[in-house]
């Protein structure tokens, strides 16, 4: 199950709950019905109400879909809760383990590797050096320029991030063009929603305010769309902060109570920067 209209219908069948019981003092049956086919995402009000009527644990909701570096099940849950944990000193020191690079065994491992690797030492380190070097090996990988997987989007979108830093408008335009590529005609992911984070948070670095704006809007409207809640916590972050930036504090409260909303129903961490 990948959306929240499937839980919510598969917990609803298992308490043998009828959709007139279940959304009774909470919403109309036809908005139940509708958020059960994945045609709309509801409020954080009625999302709560639900999640309690059904006494589903928030913390099962939360989607992160993680990439293997191993045919090794055991090396790609390491990799899986490190970065769940965010532990990324313990991230790069499992990284850069002989035994790790020993189990990788093809191109999209290798791939994936070189990116974690990337995101380690930014993380651990902020070693901008390292993260450019790595990515670029991540890039290196992939041996198919004209059709761009979620990963490859994420490469591209890491390395506009890393030129924002850096100050180079032109090289973060270029990247964060790549890593929209004919994304219209791709198959939904939900990684695919830190592209739109990262293009709004690159932005920002470069005090491109509007630019980072649009982009918030268009991540919280392209999860929306995809019944998603995954990222939500920190875009709704993210918009409190430019919001504030640009002198509009009664919005921003708004945006950051949405974000503080979303952060206890699915436990998302806030990635905070000054």
């Amino acid at each position: 199950m990948n959306n929240l209209g499937e839980i919510f219908r598969a917990r609803r069948i298992e308490l043998k709950l009828s959709q007139k019981n279940t959304c009774e003092n909470i919403c109309s049956q036809p908005m139940l019905s509708s958020i059960e086919q994945g045609k709309y995402i509801p409020n954080s009000q009625i999302l709560i109400s639900l999640c309690k009527r059904l006494k589903i644990d928030m913390n099962s909701l939360s989607l992160h879909d993680n990439y293997q570096i191993s045919n090794l099940n055991d090396f790609n849950n390491t990799i899986e809760n490190l970065c769940n944990n965010h532990k990324y000193v313990e991230l790069k020191e499992f990284l850069l383990s002989e035994t790790t690079i020993k189990n990788i065994n093809n191109e999209q491992q290798a791939q994936a590797y070189y990116y974690y690797l990337s995101i380690s030492y930014i993380q651990a380190d902020n070693d901008l050096d390292n993260f450019e070097y790595n990515l670029k090996l991540a890039m290196a990988e992939h041996k198919n320029p004209t059709k761009l997987t979620t990963l490859d989007r994420l490469i591209f979108i890491s390395m506009s991030t890393l030129y924002a830093k850096k100050k180079d408008k032109n090289k973060s335009l270029e990247y964060l063009t790549e890593a929209f590529k004919k994304f219209e005609i791709s198959n939904f992911e939900h990684n695919q929603i830190i592209i739109f984070y990262l293009a709004a948070y690159s932005n920002i670095l470069l005090e491109k305010n509007i630019d980072a704006l649009n982009w918030i809007n268009q991540g919280i409207d392209f999860a929306t769309k995809n019944n998603s809640h995954y990222m939500l916590a920190n875009l709704y972050y993210l918009l409190a902060k430019t919001l504030v930036i640009e002198g509009k504090d009664t919005l921003a409260l708004n945006s950051k109570n949405r974000a503080e909303i979303f952060t206890e129903l699915f436990k998302e961490k806030i990635f905070e920067f000054n």
